[in-house]
């Protein structure tokens, strides 16, 4: 066999293994740290959460609701549930740690809840019943 023809079956090999749908998959699979789009919603206020008022010279909140898929990658990875002192419809599943709570409806729909002090920068509970 002539060194030529061995070169090039071997660059067949090569493209033939590297292109494969197996090779794709390791490729794919690999998990990379990058930002996803977020679904949610948020509201600036001041006070407390039970009596809200508009956000003031006298300091603010944020409370901020993420839902979708983000919502449920995170009820999937916060353990086990709690008691649901206030659940909004029959079987609705509540997880919570400490100012983060997730709720997962008995549809399967995912919510999670979370605030921020906006003057200290320290987390606050998000919502209430």
């Amino acid at each position: 066999m002539h060194e030529t023809t061995r070169a090039g079956i071997i660059a067949v090999y090569f493209l033939i293994i590297f292109f494969s749908p197996a090779h794709a998959q390791v490729h794919s699979d690999e998990w990379r740290f990058q930002y996803k789009p977020l679904a949610g919603a948020y509201e600036l206020y001041s006070g407390e959460l039970s009596e809200p008022r508009p956000a003031g010279s006298s300091g603010a909140s944020l409370s901020i609701r993420i839902d979708k898929e983000a919502a449920r990658q995170m009820f999937a990875q916060m353990g086990p549930d709690v008691p649901n002192l206030c659940p909004s419809e029959p079987g609705e599943r509540m997880r919570q740690k400490n100012d983060l709570t997730c709720y997962r409806s008995r549809s399967g729909k995912h919510s999670c809840y979370v605030g921020f002090d906006l003057g200290s920068g320290k987390s606050k509970a998000g919502n209430i019943c």
